[in-house]
């Protein structure tokens, strides 16, 4: 049965919370620039004048300042005695693992629908954001795509990299919007609904590096996301579906290495 079991933890004020969720994206940026920089100098000798290298650090970066943005946000979210599990919606949705493969799977061809749909809809040929061996086409596919078909071709990096996109990426985002930010939305007068729609737009503006059509996915993806906060009231959900479509993207460009 369908129906809603999402019930917002208590939060500390909707004007402190959305100070928090703030505070967490600047930190989160504000981290991924230092462990980026520093992965970069460890692996790559510190080069400035190498590019392409500057944004490989940053890509092994996203790990460890994920794991330290967590953290921050689990901090943030026992203020005034708040439970951080609660307000950050970390609770077992009850699922089996026949259930857990069923709604990945259902997840992601629905997402994969939504994109050639909208193609369609849109006479947008996606092949023009499909990567293309040996040429920088950053301007055109975004700069993490082109970053990680980069990445693709050193297996040694491919692996460093892997936990930062698959892992990392998911938790810290999902923590910072479906969690600390939509639990604090959802008590107020936007509701669930609001706290979906507001969530999905703040996330999809994080992502403005990225072609706009890449954007509008990633829209609709927190509109789905909001709808499976509604639906399971567990972050876990999210946090695991969110890994899914990277894993997915991360090893779709491994496999496209070498092929025209």
């Amino acid at each position: 049965v369908w129906r809603r079991l999402y019930a917002p933890g208590q939060v500390p004020g909707l004007w402190q919370s959305v100070a928090i969720a703030v505070v967490l994206v600047i930190l989160n940026q504000i981290l991924q620039g230092v462990f980026g920089l520093l992965s970069f100098k460890l692996l790559f000798g510190g080069d400035v004048g190498l590019h392409g290298n500057l944004i490989k650090g940053y890509m092994v970066g996203l790990f460890p300042a994920a794991v330290a943005t967590v953290a921050i946000a689990w901090a943030f979210a026992g203020i005034k005695r708040a439970t951080p599990a609660e307000i950050l919606s970390l609770r077992s949705p009850g699922l089996t693992p026949l259930g857990w493969l069923v709604l990945v799977f259902t997840f992601l061809i629905f997402l994969y629908a939504a994109i050639f749909m909208g193609a369609s809809l849109l006479g947008i040929d996606l092949e023009q954001f499909a990567p293309t061996e040996g040429q920088d086409n950053a301007d055109t596919i975004g700069i993490v795509k082109q970053a990680m078909f980069d990445i693709a071709h050193d297996p040694r990096l491919f692996l460093l990299v892997l936990p930062s996109v698959v892992i990392g990426a998911p938790l810290a985002e999902e923590v910072i919007f479906r969690g600390q930010l939509f639990n604090a939305l959802a008590h107020s007068r936007a509701g669930i609904s609001g706290a979906t729609v507001l969530t999905a737009g703040a996330w999809a503006g994080l992502h403005m590096t990225e072609p706009l059509f890449a954007v509008g996915i990633i829209f609709i993806m927190g509109l789905v996301f909001g709808y499976l906060m509604y639906r399971f009231n567990s972050l876990w959900v999210t946090i695991v579906c969110h890994a899914v479509w990277n894993g997915v993207y991360a090893l779709t460009m491994f496999s496209s290495v070498g092929t025209p």
